[in-house]
Protein backbone atom coordinates (compact mmCIF):
# COMPACT_ATOMS: atom_id res chain seq x y z
CA UNK A 1 0.00 0.00 0.00
CA UNK A 2 2.83 2.36 0.88
CA UNK A 3 4.52 1.65 -2.46
CA UNK A 4 1.29 2.50 -4.28
CA UNK A 5 1.02 5.79 -2.36
CA UNK A 6 4.59 6.81 -3.32
CA UNK A 7 3.93 5.91 -6.95
CA UNK A 8 0.81 8.05 -6.92
CA UNK A 9 2.76 11.01 -5.49
CA UNK A 10 5.45 10.70 -8.16
CA UNK A 11 2.83 10.55 -10.92
CA UNK A 12 0.96 13.54 -9.48
CA UNK A 13 4.13 15.66 -9.31
CA UNK A 14 5.09 14.58 -12.85
CA UNK A 15 1.65 15.50 -14.19
CA UNK A 16 1.84 18.90 -12.49
CA UNK A 17 5.27 19.63 -13.98
CA UNK A 18 4.17 18.59 -17.47
CA UNK A 19 0.95 20.59 -17.32
CA UNK A 20 2.78 23.72 -16.18
CA UNK A 21 5.14 23.42 -19.15
CA UNK A 22 2.32 22.95 -21.64
CA UNK A 23 0.61 26.21 -20.61
CA UNK A 24 3.39 28.30 -22.10
CA UNK A 25 2.27 30.02 -25.28
CA UNK A 26 4.57 29.64 -28.27
CA UNK A 27 6.48 32.70 -29.40
CA UNK A 28 4.65 34.24 -32.33
CA UNK A 29 7.82 36.00 -33.45
CA UNK A 30 11.53 35.32 -33.02
CA UNK A 31 14.36 37.27 -34.60
CA UNK A 32 17.87 35.97 -35.22
CA UNK A 33 20.45 38.61 -36.16
CA UNK A 34 23.82 38.07 -37.84
CA UNK A 35 26.30 40.84 -38.68
CA UNK A 36 28.71 39.87 -41.45
CA UNK A 37 31.47 42.41 -40.96
CA UNK A 38 34.51 40.75 -42.53
CA UNK A 39 35.21 38.56 -45.55
CA UNK A 40 38.19 36.91 -43.85
CA UNK A 41 37.33 33.65 -42.08
CA UNK A 42 36.44 34.02 -38.41
CA UNK A 43 38.24 32.10 -35.69
CA UNK A 44 37.96 28.31 -36.05
CA UNK A 45 36.96 28.06 -32.37
CA UNK A 46 33.71 29.88 -33.08
CA UNK A 47 31.97 27.23 -35.18
CA UNK A 48 28.52 28.88 -35.18
CA UNK A 49 29.84 32.25 -36.34
CA UNK A 50 32.03 30.57 -38.95
CA UNK A 51 29.05 28.58 -40.24
CA UNK A 52 26.94 31.74 -40.54
CA UNK A 53 29.77 33.53 -42.32
CA UNK A 54 30.31 30.70 -44.81
CA UNK A 55 26.55 30.47 -45.44
CA UNK A 56 26.31 34.18 -46.24
CA UNK A 57 29.42 34.13 -48.46
CA UNK A 58 28.57 30.98 -50.44
CA UNK A 59 28.76 31.53 -54.18
CA UNK A 60 30.71 34.79 -53.86
CA UNK A 61 33.94 34.13 -55.76
CA UNK A 62 35.66 37.48 -56.23
CA UNK A 63 36.62 39.85 -53.44
CA UNK A 64 34.14 42.38 -54.87
CA UNK A 65 31.30 39.83 -54.61
CA UNK A 66 32.33 38.94 -51.06
CA UNK A 67 32.42 42.59 -49.96
CA UNK A 68 28.95 43.12 -51.46
CA UNK A 69 27.65 40.52 -48.98
CA UNK A 70 28.84 42.46 -45.91
CA UNK A 71 25.98 43.71 -43.75
CA UNK A 72 23.22 42.78 -41.32
CA UNK A 73 20.97 39.74 -41.78
CA UNK A 74 17.76 39.26 -39.79
CA UNK A 75 16.01 35.90 -39.95
CA UNK A 76 12.46 36.23 -38.62
CA UNK A 77 10.47 33.12 -37.68
CA UNK A 78 6.75 33.62 -37.16
CA UNK A 79 3.74 31.58 -36.01
CA UNK A 80 0.16 32.21 -37.13
CA UNK A 81 -2.18 31.63 -34.19
CA UNK A 82 -5.30 32.30 -36.31
CA UNK A 83 -4.89 30.41 -39.58
CA UNK A 84 -7.28 31.80 -42.19
CA UNK A 85 -7.82 35.03 -40.28
CA UNK A 86 -6.33 37.20 -43.01
CA UNK A 87 -2.89 37.87 -44.43
CA UNK A 88 0.00 38.63 -42.10
CA UNK A 89 2.66 41.26 -42.55
CA UNK A 90 6.16 41.07 -41.09
CA UNK A 91 7.46 44.64 -40.75
CA UNK A 92 11.01 45.69 -39.94
CA UNK A 93 11.89 49.27 -38.98
CA UNK A 94 15.53 50.20 -38.45
CA UNK A 95 18.00 53.06 -38.11
CA UNK A 96 21.51 53.12 -39.51
CA UNK A 97 24.62 55.00 -38.42
CA UNK A 98 24.69 57.35 -41.43
CA UNK A 99 20.94 58.02 -41.58
CA UNK A 100 20.73 59.66 -38.15
CA UNK A 101 17.19 59.45 -36.78
CA UNK A 102 15.53 58.45 -40.07
CA UNK A 103 13.56 55.21 -39.72
CA UNK A 104 13.68 52.90 -42.72
CA UNK A 105 10.98 50.26 -43.21
CA UNK A 106 10.93 46.92 -45.01
CA UNK A 107 8.01 44.51 -45.02
CA UNK A 108 6.93 41.11 -46.31
CA UNK A 109 3.35 39.91 -46.70
CA UNK A 110 2.61 36.25 -46.00
CA UNK A 111 -0.64 34.37 -46.72
CA UNK A 112 -2.95 33.97 -43.74
CA UNK A 113 -3.39 30.25 -44.53
CA UNK A 114 0.20 29.44 -43.53
CA UNK A 115 0.73 28.22 -39.95
CA UNK A 116 4.34 29.33 -39.65
CA UNK A 117 7.24 30.48 -41.71
CA UNK A 118 10.46 32.37 -42.00
CA UNK A 119 11.41 35.57 -43.79
CA UNK A 120 14.75 37.31 -44.07
CA UNK A 121 15.59 40.98 -44.09
CA UNK A 122 19.05 42.05 -45.12
CA UNK A 123 20.82 45.35 -45.07
CA UNK A 124 23.84 44.53 -47.22
CA UNK A 125 25.75 45.71 -50.26
CA UNK A 126 25.19 49.34 -51.21
CA UNK A 127 22.62 49.91 -48.43
CA UNK A 128 25.17 48.80 -45.83
CA UNK A 129 28.13 50.58 -47.44
CA UNK A 130 26.31 53.93 -47.66
CA UNK A 131 24.08 53.74 -44.57
CA UNK A 132 26.52 52.05 -42.21
CA UNK A 133 25.75 49.56 -39.49
CA UNK A 134 22.29 49.13 -38.04
CA UNK A 135 22.04 50.88 -34.66
CA UNK A 136 18.46 50.01 -33.66
CA UNK A 137 15.69 47.84 -35.08
CA UNK A 138 12.15 46.64 -34.47
CA UNK A 139 10.27 43.72 -36.08
CA UNK A 140 6.49 43.41 -35.83
CA UNK A 141 4.03 40.72 -36.87
CA UNK A 142 0.78 42.37 -37.96
CA UNK A 143 -2.65 41.41 -39.18
CA UNK A 144 -4.15 44.54 -40.70
CA UNK A 145 -3.51 47.41 -38.30
CA UNK A 146 -3.24 45.11 -35.26
CA UNK A 147 0.25 44.30 -33.93
CA UNK A 148 0.28 40.62 -32.90
CA UNK A 149 3.89 40.41 -31.71
CA UNK A 150 7.00 42.57 -31.57
CA UNK A 151 10.72 42.11 -31.00
CA UNK A 152 13.21 44.97 -30.89
CA UNK A 153 16.81 45.77 -30.12
CA UNK A 154 17.86 47.25 -26.82
CA UNK A 155 18.44 50.66 -28.39
CA UNK A 156 15.07 50.86 -30.16
CA UNK A 157 12.82 53.67 -28.96
CA UNK A 158 9.24 54.08 -30.13
CA UNK A 159 9.21 57.18 -32.27
CA UNK A 160 6.77 59.05 -34.45
CA UNK A 161 6.38 57.64 -37.93
CA UNK A 162 7.27 61.00 -39.46
CA UNK A 163 10.87 60.02 -40.16
CA UNK A 164 10.06 56.70 -41.82
CA UNK A 165 11.19 55.90 -45.32
CA UNK A 166 9.98 52.83 -47.21
CA UNK A 167 12.94 50.66 -48.20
Amino acid sequence: MRKLSNTFKVLAVGAFVLSSCSNQEPDLLTVRHFHLQDVDPVDDKSEMARGDQLYRLRGAVTMEERKARLGHYYTVSWQNDQVGGGDLEVVMDYQQAATASKIIRMSRTVPGEEESGRVEFKIAGEDYRVGGRVLAWRVQLRRGAKVLAEEHSYLWKDQADSGRQEG
